[in-house]
C-alpha cells in the first residue's frame, strides 16, 4: 500500500513538473504514434524553464515529446535505462541516466516502443572520480594499497593517475572503472589521495595514514606502566608486520558469551574526572571511528564491542586516590548501557581479514548492548575512556581460536 500511495505521488509531481512548464504542449498526442522528443528538463521543479543538451551519469531528466506513452526501453548510448511504467507518460517520460559508463559512446537518446524508435542527441557526461574508500589507509611505501570507489577511467592520451599527499604519484597495478591497485610511492604523506582521469580529478573524503585524533596507537606506556589506563592490556603487543609501529593482540579460545577480559579486554580509562571527550559529541552524526585490523585466524563466535566511557563510568588515578578513587568495569554488563558491536563473521559464519583492513563504524551505530539490542546513546561526558572487550553479540556462533591484531583506534569526521 504505501509503495502504491508513493508511486501515485511521483506521477502527481510529475504531471504538475510538465503541467507547469511545458508551454508548447501537444493537444494532438497519439500514444500509439512514432515517438518524437522534443526536449530534455531538469526533473527540479526550480530549474524546470532550463532546457538540456547533456547530464551526468545518474542523473534523473525529463524526456518531453509526444506519442511517448508507448515507449518499452530506452538506452542512453549503449546503456539501458530502467524504466518506471508509472513515469512513462504520453507527453514526458522521467528517467535516470544509467551510472555505467558506456562502451560506446554516440551521445544518443534511443527510445524503442514495441513497433518503432526514434534517436535524439544527447551527451551523457562522466563524472570526476570519485574515491571512495581504501581496503586498508595504512599501506608502507612499496606495498599496494587498494582503493575503491566510481568512474576510474583510462583514456590512453590522458592515463588514469594516483596522486598521494605530497604531489608522488603511485604506480597502478590493475584497476577497472570501480577499483585501483596502486603501488604506495616513497614520500608518500598522510592526507587525502587524488585520482585524475580524462574527466578531472577527485580527491578522498578519507585521510591516508590517518594521524587524526588517534585515541590508541599502542606505542604509549601511560604513566601506570603496564596498566594501560586500565586492568587490561590484551593478550599482549608486537610490531612484527605491523602497520604503524606498535599494536595489541588478542588471542586465545572463544565461544559464545565467554568472559576472558584478560585475553580479549583492553581498556582506556579516563584518567581524570576533568578529562575532555575525545571529540565534539554534540555531533555525533558527523564523526566515525576507525581502526586498522588483522584477523589471521578464523573468529566465529561473539562480537567485538567496543565502549565509550566517562568519569562516571569509570575514572583512576593512582597518583590522586583522594575521593578513592573510581575504578571498575560494571559498564561492560550494564544491559543499558551502549556500545558498538563489530560482527563480521555474522554474514558466513566465520572470518579472516586478507592482511590489514580498515573498519569504519558511525558514532550513530554506538547504540546497543551487549545481547545486540537496541538502547539509547550515551550524550557529552562519556566519551573520555575506552573499552575494547570480544563477548556477546546476541548472536550464535561456533567455538573458535581467532587472533586479532588492532592499531590506530581513532575518531574522525565524516567528510
Amino acid at each position: 500500500m504505501k509503495k502504491k500511495i508513493l508511486d501515485i505521488l511521483i506521477v502527481v509531481l510529475a504531471v504538475f513538473i510538465f503541467g507547469a512548464c511545458d508551454d508548447d504542449s501537444d493537444n494532438d498526442l497519439n500514444s500509439n504514434g512514432t515517438p518524437v522528443v522534443r526536449y530534455v528538463r531538469p526533473c527540479d521543479v526550480a530549474a524546470s524553464d532550463s532546457l538540456l543538451s547533456s547530464a551526468y551519469l545518474g542523473a534523473k531528466i525529463a524526456i518531453i515529446g509526444k506519442s511517448l506513452g508507448s515507449v518499452t526501453k530506452i538506452y542512453f548510448n549503449d546503456q539501458k535505462a530502467s524504466l518506471n511504467p508509472n513515469l512513462v507518460m504520453d507527453n514526458a517520460i522521467i528517467v535516470s541516466i544509467p551510472s555505467s559508463i558506456p562502451g560506446i559512446k554516440e551521445d544518443l537518446i534511443r527510445l524503442y516502443t514495441n513497433n518503432d524508435s526514434c534517436y535524439y542527441s544527447f551527451e551523457t557526461e562522466v563524472p570526476v572520480p570519485t574515491v571512495k574508500s581504501m581496503t586498508c589507509e595504512y599501506v608502507k611505501a612499496g606495498d599496494v594499497a587498494h582503493i575503491e570507489g566510481l568512474y576510474f577511467v583510462n583514456d590512453e592520451n590522458s592515463p588514469l593517475t594516483v596522486t598521494f599527499t605530497g604531489g608522488i604519484n603511485g604506480e597502478i597495478e590493475n584497476f577497472d572503472v570501480n577499483n585501483i591497485d596502486v603501488i604506495v610511492p616513497e614520500g608518500a604523506e598522510n592526507g587525502p589521495i587524488t585520482v585524475t582521469s580524462v574527466y578531472g580529478s577527485g580527491e578522498s573524503s578519507f585521510q591516508f595514514r590517518d594521524q587524526r585524533n588517534i585515541i590508541l596507537d599502542f606505542d604509549t606506556i601511560y604513566p601506570d606502566g603496564n596498566y594501560y589506563h586500565g586492568w587490561h592490556g590484551g593478550s599482549g603487543y608486537s610490531s612484527e608486520n605491523g602497520v604503524d609501529n606498535q599494536y595489541l593482540i588478542f588471542t586465545g579460545d572463544m565461544e559464545d558469551d565467554k568472559w576472558d577480559d584478560s585475553n580479549f579486554g583492553y581498556e582506556r580509562w579516563t584518567y581524570r574526572e576533568d578529562d575532555p571527550d575525545f571529540f565534539n559529541t554534540s555531533a555525533l552524526e558527523n564523526y566515525e571511528l576507525k581502526f586498522e585490523v588483522n584477523i589471521p585466524d578464523a573468529w566465529s563466535s561473539s562480537a567485538l564491542q567496543i565502549v565509550f566511557t566517562g568519569a562516571e563510568e569509570c575514572w583512576m588515578n593512582w597518583q590522586d586516590t583522594s575521593d578513592g578513587g573510581n575504578v571498575g568495569n560494571a559498564y561492560i554488563s550494564d544491559d543499558s548501557y551502549p556500545r558498538a558491536l563489530w560482527i563480521p563473521w555474522a554474514d558466513n559464519g566465520s572470518y579472516t581479514t586478507d592482511g590489514w583492513i580498515t573498519v569504519t563504524i558511525p558514532m550513530t551505530d554506538f547504540s546497543y548492548n551487549a545481547s545486540g539490542d537496541e538502547v539509547s546513546m550515551n550524550g557529552a561526558g562519556h566519551y573520555s575512556g575506552i573499552t575494547l572487550f570480544v563477548n556477546g553479540g546476541g548472536i550464535t556462533g561456533t567455538a573458535c581460536t581467532p587472533t586479532f591484531h588492532i592499531d590506530n583506534v581513532r575518531v574522525v569526521p565524516i567528510d
